[in-house]
C-alpha cells in the first residue's frame, strides 16, 4: 500500500499518473469550496486549475508539515481571494473615473481613499474599451501612476518610489490623467442619447 510519503516523491518526480491521482480525489472539495466564495462557476474552474498548476510548479518546496490536501486546499483558497482582490480593484478604480462623479456634485479628486463600488452603468463593455482607449492616449507616466495608484492600490509612498519621483508629482500626475479620463467619459454620456 502507498504511503502519503510515497505518493509524494511520485508527485515530485513529475509522475502523470500521481498528478492524475490528486485531481481525482481532491478537486470537487477545492471547487465547490472556491465556487462558494466566488459564485462564478467557469472562474471557480479557472482559479482551481491555477491551483494545481501553483502545486505542480512548488511541489519541490512542500515539505511535508500539513497533509498534501491540506496545502493544495490552502494554495486554491488564496488562488480565489486573489480573484476576488483583483475584481474589486478593477470595479474601485472604474468607480473612481465614472462619469456620474461630476454630476453629483462630487470633487475631481475624492479625498481619502477610492469609492469601493463601481457604478451601475459601469458594467457596460463600450464603456470599459472607452476607458482602456482613451488610456492608451496617456503619457506612459501618466497610465503608469493609474496603473500603480489605482489598480495595484500602491500607497503614495510606494508609488513615488517605485516611479523614482516625488509624492506631489505622483499626486498630479494622477489628478491630470484622471481629469483626461473624465472628460472622456462625459464626453461619451453627452453625445449617446
Amino acid at each position: 500500500m502507498e504511503t502519503p510519503q510515497d505518493h509524494l516523491q511520485r508527485l515530485r518526480n513529475g509522475e502523470e499518473a500521481a498528478w492524475g491521482e490528486l485531481h481525482r480525489d481532491h478537486y470537487p472539495r477545492l471547487w465547490s469550496s472556491v465556487q462558494r466564495i466566488l459564485n462564478n462557476p467557469t472562474v471557480a474552474d479557472d482559479v482551481v486549475q491555477e491551483a494545481f498548476i501553483k502545486a505542480h510548479r512548488d511541489i519541490r518546496r512542500f515539505e511535508g508539515q500539513s497533509q498534501l490536501g491540506t496545502w493544495l486546499y490552502r494554495i486554491a483558497i488564496n488562488q480565489a481571494l486573489d480573484t476576488m482582490r483583483k475584481k474589486q480593484r478593477t470595479e474601485r478604480w472604474l468607480s473612481f473615473l465614472s462619469p456620474m462623479a461630476d454630476e453629483e456634485g462630487k470633487p475631481a479628486m475624492p479625498e481619502g481613499e477610492v469609492p469601493s463600488r463601481a457604478s451601475l452603468g459601469l458594467e457596460n463593455a463600450d464603456l470599459r474599451e472607452t476607458i482602456l482607449h482613451a488610456m492608451d492616449e496617456l503619457s506612459s507616466e501618466h497610465r503608469a501612476v493609474i496603473q500603480l495608484r489605482l489598480i495595484d492600490e500602491m500607497s503614495l509612498e510606494e508609488t513615488a518610489h517605485f516611479l523614482r519621483c516625488r509624492p506631489g508629482t505622483v499626486n498630479s500626475r494622477l489628478h491630470y490623467a484622471c481629469e483626461h479620463l473624465r472628460r472622456k467619459l462625459v464626453k461619451l454620456k453627452t453625445s449617446t442619447p
